[in-house]
């Protein structure tokens, strides 16, 4: 007995939701390791490692044929990994200048961009609002850096661009996951990625071989950081439209606080557990009624 379609549409969208989850999960994991190894390597080295490194890898267990990548499929291949490159470059270069609040808040105005963009029901803007509240409370600058005159404006130009990369991350990507299986793609675009970043990877080489157990931790950084979440994130794009994941990428800065909570010992206000709230509920309601269709 075959299920109802509404009812494979709602499986295949939590599906879609829980692979989004988890890549996101997975990459504060490999954020809270980055963290300690920039001293060493650097915002920009560390990337340039974590992106070539996770490029390595995928190509290892998953080689794309030459059939494959025809003139049409590399028009929108090359947007997707410049795309990989310049968000996760430009996260790193602001986040030297910025506080990270500050960062995130900047970067998620291109997914909140997409959440808004097309939005026909007053539900849709509702979720919205939600979100842009949630982050607001848990973004919003405390103590010493409200005095927001004082920002690096290098470093929030690098994270408005970082929010461009989304946009477009999130536009093409949805467009790959339809051309190619979700692994292959997201070998695709890393590799991609691996190449425009090659001028960041080749000055820590020396650095690597002198440290090699700060090496293998720059290798697990890469896979929790870029191979698995880009996987996950693919498949997720497979289901879900742009306006959804620009809502459910905001989960990012919540999930990023309760990694922070648990492995860092980051301890939030209030007003920025309300905020997590807020998010979280905007996510939920999305979800739950951003998909529904009349019954004919």
């Amino acid at each position: 007995m075959s299920l109802p379609a509404s009812s494979t549409e709602s499986n295949s969208q939590l599906k879609a939701v829980g692979c989004l989850i988890g890549g996101i999960s997975s990459f504060q994991v490999g954020a809270t390791l980055a963290k300690g190894l920039f001293p060493l390597f650097g915002p920009t080295g560390m990337v340039g490692l974590r992106v070539c490194l996770a490029a390595v890898i995928l190509l290892c267990i998953w080689r794309p044929t030459r059939g494959s990548l025809t003139v049409e499929r590399l028009k929108l291949l090359l947007p997707y990994g410049a795309a990989v490159a310049v968000m996760n470059f430009c996260f790193y270069v602001a986040l030297v200048r910025l506080p990270l609040g500050v960062v995130v808040a900047l970067e998620f105005t291109g997914p909140l961009t997409l959440a808004l963009v097309g939005s026909r029901r007053w539900l849709d803007l509702c979720w919205a609002g939600l979100v842009v509240l949630g982050l607001v409370l848990l973004l919003r600058p405390e103590g010493a850096t409200t005095d927001l005159s004082s920002l690096n404006l290098f470093g929030v130009a690098a994270a408005l661009l970082s929010g461009c990369g989304w946009v477009v991350y999130i536009l093409t990507g949805t467009r790959m996951g339809k051309m190619f299986p979700a692994p292959v793609a997201t070998t695709l675009g890393m590799s991609t990625a691996g190449i425009l970043l090659l001028p960041c990877l080749i000055p820590t080489i020396p650095t690597v071989l002198s440290h090699p157990w700060q090496g293998g931790a720059a290798l697990s950084v890469a896979v929790l950081s870029s191979a698995v979440p880009y996987i996950l994130d693919m498949m997720a794009m497979r289901t879900l439209n742009p306006r959804e994941l620009g809502i459910l990428l905001s989960m990012e800065p919540m999930l990023g606080a309760l990694s922070g909570f648990i492995f860092l010992h980051e301890a939030l206000s209030i007003m920025r557990w309300m905020g997590v709230l807020c998010i979280a509920a905007a996510s939920a309601g999305n979800v739950l009624t951003g998909r529904q269709k009349p019954l004919h």
